[in-house]
């Protein structure tokens, strides 16, 4: 069985990296046909729309005239990308991978586009980051797809589709492919920004062929030359190669006129030309894309392969073309005769199964796991496929390159491998699981679960690593849907003991109880189990993938303890980072949420909540968890209150909950219904929001702390307008209570905020006042704002009392601040106020996206983008999008 090498970041700039690499970058001729200008023109004139595709057979030069074109825009000082797409690039996230990628290799700065070689990013944020990039450089650039039939599937069309759509005009966008794209090409055509290239306008001019043949333009031979090869570039190229072993005065036989019979006649000619070992290479090398001397040399048994393919790429200079990453060398065949030679091979189907398998092995040893999968298939070897995929370390993988490498894995492995195989079952549940089907993954696993026995039978003689990884999907699946239970530190111990030489697991345990302990609201548990897990990541060599993920729980957990400055600090911190070695898009989501979260929490801004939005919509399906949403949704929920009243707050969580309800996420459903009773309740709605109040638990042992928090208000509200004082003031006791013992400064202060209220009601207006001033003093140092302002204006009569006699002069300051805020407060919607819309836009300003992009965000025309951008500079009174974002976030 294959071993999989341990996936470490030192061992990344090898044959994986390479092989991406060197995509980057067109392949090098070492004696090219002609010079296209005809074609290099038409190029030149396309680049005024957004897109051009050049389409056309195997061997009708594109490649080979894109290339000249990206030199030669490369000289000119255009910002010029290149990628050649691979077979193993149709999952959307690892196709806007390489685009970045080709663009950052270009010299164009992409930020947040180009993520780590760890973890996933949502291809939906990744085409936002990689779009927003291109509007921020305002340079000429152009981007070259190369071989894009080879991943035109329709998810990948549809983000093509969208990503001409929003391109800024100075980005020019080529496709080279064999066949019309499944694009909308004909609605394109009629926008007018689509340039067609086919294969006539790709056939070589009279005087290309006289170039390229060494010849006078008025050559007699030409003609008939001409006429044969129809200027076929690749029937030309095999001519020059044909003649220059057989004389200039060696003739072509009379053909039917099939340009086709033609070039496989000359294809046999030139490859018989070879000496017999150069053929043999040729031939047991003819299944790969690229080919390294290393997986040449493992797949013939050989030593000598580096020194036979310079050889052959000097025989056959434009048919062998050379690509070099990080000083290694790759050869690469032109189609036409790797097909030739793939030909030659299939008449020995044993000697070609032996090639695939090695090739396989060399691949699985490599970590190019999707690759060497597809080998095990073409070799028809399912006996060592099983075995190999039997042992798949897929957890590991997961953590090292992202679901994405799963789904590309079970792309490749046939239907009958996956259905006898649990564990393989286990992965495709996973990768579900991160595409945002909760639910579904959920019911996947469980069905697994019966089918083993409870993950103890696996036919292929696993039984242990099926048991450990079933159990920890299981861990993680019910943690993520349905929250904290008393029963998880069982679940890790069981884990534990399954695994007690795996460190791995150890870290996978540790994390999944840094989450546990976060939604408990037991901080200092969180804090250690955070340094474990780093100290055990640091151990197996997975600490940078680990240190991203670990500083997202580091800002979380400074958040809940009410540390603002310290959450500012780290987040601030990330975003810095973010552009020197690649953080990825989650990871900047969460800090920008905490960025946006401490602002509301600071000074009540409505401008918080459109800040926030923008950064929870940069978390893909599968990657928020409870956390996430526990922020944000109530600073959008309170916002879209203030603004337009009930109606706006219920559409908002209506919108969560079928968002939740179509992933099956249940951990977040009590939040959604503890939010609809405060603000039903602040509406006047206190008989309805007392029945939705009834329903709601606040055991500390099954209820997330942030969901507690806002039922517990909830109850202290509704008790309060009830009458129902002691009742009351006891859950404003209790709020304070758990705040200062799980040591989570805002739920402390909001406890006295309600405990005052509590006290004024029973006319204990010193009591009263002695609350207020005790959740002054400890909201003051972090300067907290929004749990006073939130209770309105019933806490404004308190707050006028006590703005005189706070006991230091930054407490008297910090109450005179809360006391502006609650004056500030409007009751109603004010006319020139900006609506939900219009602040959003402005949200998408502040980011720096231009209206083309924010059109494609909230789905309008930018005309109608433009519109709003009038009103909203009426509104604030300015004239520029720099001072609208100013103004708008002084609200």
């Amino acid at each position: 069985m294959n071993e999989a090498a341990e996936p470490r970041e030192t061992e990344r700039s090898g044959a994986r990296e390479r092989a991406s690499r060197r995509r980057l970058r067109p392949p090098v001729q070492r004696a090219p046909l002609a010079t296209r200008e005809l074609v290099l023109r038409s190029l030149d004139v396309a680049r005024a729309g957004k897109l051009t595709i050049v389409v056309g057979p195997r061997g009708y030069g594109k490649s080979t005239a894109l290339g000249q074109w990206w030199h030669r825009l490369t000289q000119q000082g255009i910002a010029a990308a290149w990628y050649t797409a691979s077979d193993l690039d149709r999952e959307p996230d690892v196709f806007l991978e390489m685009i970045a990628r080709s663009l950052a290799a270009a010299g164009v700065e992409m930020g947040d586009a180009v993520r780590p070689k760890t973890g996933d990013s949502p291809a939906a944020t990744m085409l936002d980051a990689i779009l927003l990039q291109l509007d921020r450089d305002e340079r000429p650039i152009v981007l070259i797809i190369d071989d894009f039939d080879r991943v035109d599937h329709p998810a990948i069309a549809r983000l093509v589709e969208e990503m001409t759509d929003a391109l800024p005009d100075w980005v020019h966008l080529v496709l080279a492919t064999r066949r019309k794209p499944s694009l909308a090409v004909s609605v394109l055509r009629t926008q007018g920004i689509v340039r067609i290239i086919d294969p006539a306008e790709l056939r070589l001019s009279d005087a290309e062929l006289g170039e390229a043949l060494g010849l006078p333009a008025d050559a007699p031979e030409l003609a008939a030359i001409a006429e044969q090869t129809e200027g076929w570039p690749v029937a030309v190229q095999l001519y020059r190669l044909w003649r220059g072993r057989m004389g200039v005065s060696a003739r072509m036989p009379r053909f039917s006129g099939q340009v086709d019979e033609v070039a496989d006649y000359l294809a046999e000619q030139v490859f018989a030309m070879l000496a017999e070992h150069s053929q043999t290479l040729l031939t047991e090398l003819s299944p790969f894309d690229y080919v390294e001397a290393s997986l040449a040399d493992y797949v013939r048994d050989r030593r000598d392969s580096a020194a036979l393919l310079e050889e052959v790429e000097a025989e056959l200079p434009t048919l062998v073309q050379r690509t070099e990453s990080e000083g290694e060398p790759a050869w690469r065949l032109h189609p036409l005769l790797s097909d030739y030679a793939q030909a030659r091979l299939n008449r020995s189907p044993d000697h070609a199964a032996r090639l695939h398998r090695r090739a396989a092995d060399w691949l699985w040893q490599q970590q190019r796991y999707a690759a060497s999968v597809r080998h095990y298939d073409l070799a028809g070897d399912r006996a060592t496929m099983m075995e190999t995929l039997g042992g798949i370390p897929f957890i590991l993988i997961f953590l090292t390159y992202g679901a994405s490498e799963l789904r590309a894995i079970l792309r490749e492995t046939p239907q009958e491998v996956l259905e006898a195989q649990p564990r393989l079952q286990l992965m495709a549940a996973l990768a579900h699981f991160k595409a945002g089907y909760f639910g579904e993954a959920s019911n996947w696993l469980r069905r697994i679960r019966e089918s083993t026995g409870g993950f103890l039978d696996d036919p292929t003689g696993h039984g242990e690593q099926l048991e450990l990884e079933g159990h920890a999907l299981d861990l993680l699946f019910e943690c993520y849907i349905n929250g904290i239970a008393p029963t998880r530190e069982a679940e890790v111990d069981r884990e534990r003991a399954l695994a007690p030489d795996m460190p791995l697991f150890w870290a996978w345990c540790e994390n999944t109880m840094v989450v546990m302990y976060q939604m408990r609201g037991d901080l200092h548990a969180a804090h250690q189990s955070v340094i474990r897990t780093r100290e055990t990541y640091q151990a197996i060599g997975m600490l940078p993938f680990a240190e991203q993920h670990l500083t997202t729980h580091d800002v979380l957990i400074a958040l809940a303890h009410g540390s603002l400055k310290t959450a500012s600090e780290l987040a601030a911190a990330t975003l810095r980072r973010r552009g020197a070695g690649g953080i990825e898009v989650t990871v900047t989501a969460t800090a920008r949420m905490a960025l946006a979260s401490v602002d509301y929490l600071r000074h009540y801004r409505e401008s918080a909540a459109d800040l926030v939005r923008v950064a929870f919509d940069q978390f893909g399906a599968g990657e928020a968890w409870y956390d996430q949403y526990a922020v944000t949704w109530p600073i959008i929920v309170d916002v879209a209150w203030r603004r337009s009243g009930l109606p706006a707050a219920l559409r908002v969580i209506a919108e969560l909950r079928t968002r939740l309800g179509n992933q099956g996420l249940l951990c977040v459903t009590d939040l959604l219904k503890s939010l609809e009773a405060i603000y039903r309740f602040r509406s006047g709605g206190i008989d309805s929001a007392e029945a939705i109040a009834r329903t709601l638990a606040v055991d500390a042992g099954h209820v997330p702390w942030r969901t507690r928090d806002l039922a517990m208000q909830a109850r202290i509200l509704i008790d309060l307008a009830r009458g129902r004082v002691a009742a009351a003031g006891e859950g404003a006791r209790a709020m304070i209570e758990e705040g200062r013992t799980g040591e989570r400064l805002v739920t402390m202060v909001k406890g006295y905020v309600l405990l005052s209220l509590v006290r004024d009601r029973l006319g204990d207006e010193a009591g009263a006042d002695e609350a207020m001033v005790t959740a002054v003093h400890h909201a003051f140092a972090e300067e907290i704002l929004s749990p006073f302002v939130e209770e309105g204006s019933a806490v404004r009569a308190i707050m006028e009392r006590i703005a005189k006699r706070a006991a230091s002069p930054l407490e008297q300051h910090h109450a005179e601040t809360v006391l502006r805020a609650l004056k500030a407060k409007p009751q109603y919607l004010s006319p020139d106020a900006l609506n939900d819309r219009e602040s959003e836009i402005v949200a998408h300003l502040a980011e720096g996206a231009s209206n083309k992009l924010i059109a494609r965000r909230l789905g309008l025309t930018e005309n109608t983008i433009k519109f709003h951008l009038k009103k909203i500079y009426a509104k604030l009174g300015v004239s520029s999008r720099k001072a609208a974002v100013a103004r708008a976030q002084e609200k």
